[in-house]
């Protein structure tokens, strides 16, 4: 072997070791930094090993294997493998330049046709005879010129990659892919010029050190990018934790912590520069109830929906956040009076009302605002969002869909609230509460049928107090859920315990508030209460009033019919003041309708009240439903009743409200007789 062939040899050697000392290396860098790019890359350097090494195999056997047959095996490996370990090296640098994945089928078709571009190189020129090098020379010309084209496209991703300013390390590694790629250009005008004119250059000998140079700068250069790239990524995280730390990841907005920021900020100008501002709180109306019956899916559709309307309602430069749940808080900057604010609330809750479009649905809902101002309302952040939610409250007592200004007097009254709050849990927990009942009689014979468990609070100081007390307290708090699951069981227990006592039945009916309707365990809960008490499902009536019906109908039908299968009886009460159609009446499976006192208050002097009580109890009728007529309390009332059909009468003509012990007593002298059908259906 003479001494140029030893000298290149030797390089090609050196080359296919370092390039296996790279291969190690990376796999090391991509067990513990997890890249996919180090992947390709290092497939790349164990491919270039290959070919490097078979190369040299190849000069070593121009001199002692002259047959061709095992250097045509060695030339083919070392085509193919330089093609593919191209190819390889351009995927890792389009996964380093643009954070994706390269397809699995793109990456396929690219190998396969880099493949199949070696296979053909190899055919083509690699089996001649080593004594003539034409071929051999024309074979690393192509392989040269398929190599450079692919540095060229994948030093163009590097080059493609934003930057916030110039990077050293992907400027180096884009540099030596240039380089490479010219050396590679360079191998093939050699390539070309000894297959035309038979030009061979003295200094090619010497061109195994330059790649191996050019290597060395590309293995520096990749991990210089790669060191580069976890700076980036860690600083990417950085920003990503600061904004999830200072935004809602739901909507996009401000969260509370970076409102505060801004407002104590505001607070600081407006000290200085002598500004006014406002702050505004929103809580949406009846949003658990969406939550409830269509899923929390559903529900964080819609709060997108809400966050991006109030933002457009508000000017740039003010600010709005996600407070929590479903509570937004806006500051409105440098405002000349009251009206600026009031405006602002006006078009949010004109804005809202519009349906909102969510997967085939129309959502409809409504807000309550409160509005605080600087600096009238509070001189501090704590203060103006304290004040800005004791008005929104009031505007939940208004009849919710509104916006109030915050007074000082909304204090007082928020105290209070939350002191009856607290008094509330603990009458809960200390057996405060009791139940009163009220007989339900057949208006003809009046005999007892059924008695309506009614709630009250025996106040260790107040003494008893009725639900108008603390009634909307509970329903705010979320108290009334448990209070309405204690009314049930005990009512049912209690009427089991009349039963077993008197030895004859008597049928017990409960309220469900609109909360406690709207809870998906209801049906559960009913069916507890029953087996727990040993209440026969059929002596059990449930009362749903008709505007917490049709909240939301369809789902009300659901769950009547989901209680109806336990056998318990449903009843609409104060039938009349809500707004339901009747073909939604029709559609309810309900056994009962309770006329309102409000009609039967006059029906005796006013010829409208009881034309409509009559029209009640006869369209009632036709439907096969029961009619009760609540709050009778004159003989002149009863008898225009009986007159027109009604079949059940209460009121505190025949008993008011009374303790489990005295309704005893009234039980002996309103004896239940046997059942008869009323109104074409069994009560």
């Amino acid at each position: 072997m003479s001494e140029s062939a030893l000298t290149v040899t030797a390089t090609l050697a050196a080359q296919s070791a370092a390039a296996l000392v790279m291969t190690i290396l990376l796999f090391s860098f991509h067990r513990y930094y997890q890249k996919s790019y180090l992947i390709h890359w290092l497939w790349s350097w164990s491919l270039l090993a290959v070919s490097t090494g078979s190369i040299a195999v190849i000069y070593a056997l121009r001199f002692t294997n002259p047959g061709g047959g095992l250097r045509f095996a060695f030339s083919f490996i070392a085509t193919v493998s330089a093609c593919a370990a191209s190819a390889f090296l351009l995927f890792g640098s389009y996964e380093l330049a643009s954070r994706r994945r390269v397809k699995r089928k793109v990456a396929q078709a690219s190998l396969a046709t880099l493949t199949l571009v070696g296979i053909a190189i190899t055919l083509l020129f690699g089996r001649t005879a080593p004594s003539s090098p034409l071929a051999h020379t024309l074979r690393f010309g192509f392989q040269s010129l398929v190599t450079a084209s692919l540095l060229i496209y994948a030093a163009g991703w590097i080059l493609r990659k934003p930057r916030e300013k110039n990077v050293v390390s992907f400027g180096i590694l884009r540099t030596v892919f240039t380089l490479v790629a010219i050396a590679q250009l360079h191998h093939l005008a050699l390539s070309l010029l000894s297959a035309w004119n038979g030009l061979v250059f003295g200094y090619a000998r010497y061109l195994g050190f330059v790649d191996f140079m050019l290597e060395a700068g590309i293995a520096l250069g990749m991990v210089a990018c790669l060191l580069e790239d976890e700076r980036e990524a860690a600083s990417l995280a950085t920003v990503e934790i600061e904004h999830l730390a200072y935004h809602d990841a739901l909507t996009g907005l401000p969260n509370r912590a970076l409102f505060v920021d801004r407002l104590i900020v505001t607070i600081a100008q407006a000290v200085r520069y002598h500004n006014k501002f406002a702050v505004l709180f929103l809580d949406l109306d009846r949003f658990k109830e969406v939550n409830d019956s269509l899923g929390h899916s559903m529900g964080d559709m819609l709060l997108k929906g809400v966050a991006d309307r109030i933002r457009r309602c508000i000017r740039e430069g003010d600010t709005v956040a996600r407070f929590g749940g479903d509570e937004f808080t806006l500051l409105v900057h440098r405002i000349d009076n009251v009206d600026d604010a009031s405006r602002v609330a006006q078009k949010i809750t004109d804005t809202l009302k519009i349906p909102f479009p969510i997967t085939g649905r129309e959502l409809f809902v409504t807000t309550s605002i409160g509005i605080a101002f600087y600096p009238g309302d509070g001189a501090d952040a704590d203060t103006l969002i304290r004040n800005a939610d004791t008005a929104m409250y009031r505007a939940k007592e208004q009849g919710r869909d509104n916006y109030q200004l915050y007074a000082p007097t909304m204090n007082s009254k928020a105290l209070e609230r939350l002191a009856l709050e607290n008094m509330l849990r603990k009458a809960l927990s200390h057996d405060e509460l009791v139940l009163h009942y009220q007989p339900l009689l057949d208006t003809a014979t009046e005999r007892v049928i059924g008695v309506e468990a009614l709630l009250r609070w025996q106040h260790p100081e107040q003494g008893l107090l009725s639900p108008a007390h603390f009634i909307s307290t509970a329903e705010v708090s979320g108290l009334i859920v448990p209070i309405g699951q204690w009314v049930l069981l005990t009512a049912c227990k209690q009427t089991v315990q009349w039963q077993k006592q008197a030895g004859f039945e008597i049928d017990i009916s409960v309220n469900l508030s609109a909360r406690q309707f709207q809870q998906p365990d209801l049906v559960a809960q009913v069916q507890l209460a029953l087996d727990e008490s040993g209440l026969p499902a059929h002596s059990l009536e449930l009362e749903i009033t008709e505007s917490s019906a049709m909240q939301n109908a369809d789902n009300a039908i659901q769950t009547l019919g989901e209680l109806k299968s336990l056998g318990v009886r449903i009843a609409m009460d104060d039938f009349g003041t809500g707004y339901s159609s009747l073909s939604y009446l029709k559609r309810f499976p309900i056994d009962t309708l309770k006329l309102d006192q409000s009609f039967v208050r006059e029906i005796a002097t006013d010829a409208e009240d009881a034309a409509i009580a009559a029209a009640i109890i006869t369209m009632a009728h036709t439907m096969k439903l029961t009619v009760i007529a609540e709050g009778v309390e004159t003989e002149e009332q009863l008898e225009l009743l009986r007159k027109q059909g009604c079949d059940l009468i209460q009121g505190y003509f025949f008993s008011p409200p009374i303790p489990a012990t005295a309704l005893a007593e009234f039980l002996v002298s309103h004896r239940p007789i046997e059942r008869k059908t009323v109104g074409g259906a069994t009560p």
